[in-house]
């Protein structure tokens, strides 16, 4: 599994790792992450950093050097610093490619929020949407025949792709999805508290969950000009990478490029074209990799198993048996909660009572009764049996969210996107929202994988000013005739055709 510590050798390793994926940036205006003051930010800024980190007096970075290595602002250059490059060099596209520019990024630098905590209000509002999208996706009929009933969502990637958009939505679209995401929050707080989790998300001594976010803009002018304040936004809060691109097979490539190396390779592409109207792609992509803080070691703590399907069929299957100490219930079901190592994530399961369905249970659970489950948890002794599982999952979320509660984003003529695209007589919506996921659960631990793409679309609202359509008639159906004299305009002959039946010529007719 990856590991990854914040000081210089292992910096050194990673970025070792990261050298063949990484894209030159153009540098900055002040702490540009250009240490070495080569005018570009690159994989040899971030070598020099961390063997400046490391207290090598031979690293030579000069005064602007270090003014530059100052990415976190705090007037101190730090392996804090060395944590902000990495982010910065991991947002860029996983293959170099002349045809992908990162030019909008000029002059800013990623992750200046520092976000607030996670309190009660956001928690109660994540646990909302949480539960809101798992029901939408489980009684899906088209997501059941796809994967069998199997459901994997990650509400944190669906939140981040949907929030860095919401930024640039306007009128009812923004409220509509600050209400699906937060409730009586608006953006701007949202901004706040998903900028202060997803910082917090790899705190641990060991890390374990990896994110990663970026914007694709179509490089055409006419099509999309992207406000300052939308590029402020979404660089601040969420370290998003923002890059030019033509939209073509390239950058089809390019960005499933990016998911691939931002997922860990666990899901290798979200999208396979850009159609002709597609102007904006807004991704965030999730990887996950942990041992378990307990694993299975005996070929006694795996067992062969009959496992009972929702249909009432019969697989057998490898169970992980265990011990835990967590426990879990409420009125409907019982459970148990496994860590990780490193303590900070764990694996939750929770089995509804005999004589309850899972359709049933999920009916019940909202986002209230799901924080109630988990914060009630006990310190219990309890034997727990886990299956080995693994499968892949997507979906696209545009009917989905539509009926969640957002539903003028997607509707041409009706979103309000101009914060977003404020580009002359050009109408912008959410053309489509791409989910895809991935787990493995097995003896040594898990492997998990999110990425949800935001596809934005737009199409010229008033017509070319020097094109005019051909007009169509076409005497399919009854009609009026008239036979004029074109020095008075009056008719000569006026009369209708009702019924070609009885209007065929004599020479037809036999």
């Amino acid at each position: 599994m990856m590991r990854f510590k914040q000081f210089a050798a292992s910096a050194m390793a990673a970025l070792m790792l990261a050298a063949s994926c990484a894209l030159p940036a153009s540098a900055a205006d002040g702490a540009s992450g250009d240490v070495d003051c080569s005018g570009s930010v690159n994989i040899a800024d971030a070598v020099m950093l961390a063997r400046f980190c490391a207290e090598d007096q031979g690293s030579g970075i000069t005064a602007e050097g270090k003014r530059n290595a100052d990415l976190n602002g705090d007037g101190d250059v730090t392996s804090e610093d060395i944590s902000v490059l990495l982010r910065q060099l991991a947002n860029l596209p996983a293959e170099a490619d002349n045809t992908v520019t990162n030019d909008l990024l000029a002059g800013r630098t990623l992750g200046n929020a520092a976000g607030i905590a996670a309190d009660d209000s956001f928690r109660t509002a994540q646990d909302g949407f949480t539960m809101d999208l798992l029901r939408a996706c489980q009684s899906r009929e088209n997501v059941q025949k796809k994967s069998g009933g199997n459901v994997l969502v990650s509400p944190l990637s669906v939140s981040l792709a949907l929030a860095m958009t919401a930024n640039g939505a306007k009128g009812q679209t923004r409220s509509e999805m600050e209400t699906l995401l937060g409730g009586d929050m608006t953006i701007d707080r949202l901004n706040e508290y998903y900028a202060g989790w997803e910082k917090g998300l790899s705190a641990a001594e060991i890390e374990q969950l990896w994110t990663a976010n970026s914007v694709w803009v179509r490089d055409n002018e006419k099509m999309i000009h992207v406000p300052d304040a939308f590029l402020d936004d979404v660089t601040d809060y969420y370290s998003a990478g923002i890059y030019t691109a033509p939209f073509d097979g390239q950058t089809v490539d390019d960005i499933n490029a990016w998911v691939n190396t931002n997922t860990h390779e666990m899901i290798p592409e979200v999208i396979d074209e850009l159609s002709d109207d597609a102007v904006m792609v807004l991704i965030n992509a999730l990887a996950f990799e942990a041992d378990w803080k307990y694993r299975y070691w005996t070929e006694d703590e795996i067992q062969k198993w009959d496992f009972t399907n929702a249909d009432g069929s019969v697989t057998e299957g490898e169970l992980m048996c265990s011990t835990e100490d967590i426990w879990l219930h409420d009125d409907k079901a019982t459970g148990f909660v496994k860590p990780y190592e490193g303590g900070k994530y764990a694996f939750a399961a929770v089995l509804p009572n005999e004589g309850i369905t899972l359709d049933e249970y999920l009916e019940g659970l909202d986002g209230e009764a799901l924080n109630r489950l988990l914060t009630t948890a006990e310190e219990r002794e309890v034997w727990a049996k886990l299956p080995k599982f693994s499968f892949d999952f997507s979906d696209t979320l545009a009917g989905t969210l539509s009926e969640m509660g957002m539903p003028t984003a997607f509707i041409p003529g009706t979103a309000d996107f101009t914060g977003l695209n404020d580009a002359p007589g050009m109408d912008t919506w959410i053309g489509n929202v791409i989910h895809k996921t991935f787990i493995d659960v097995a003896e040594q631990g898990t492997k998990a994988a999110a990425v949800t793409a935001v596809i934005m679309e737009a199409t010229s609202c008033v017509p070319p000013e020097d094109q005019e359509l051909p007009k169509q008639v076409y005497l399919t159906r009854p009609f009026l005739f008239m036979i004029v004299d074109q020095e008075t305009d009056l008719p000569v002959f006026i009369g209708t055709v009702n019924s070609l039946a009885d209007a065929l010529p004599k020479d037809a007719q036999s």
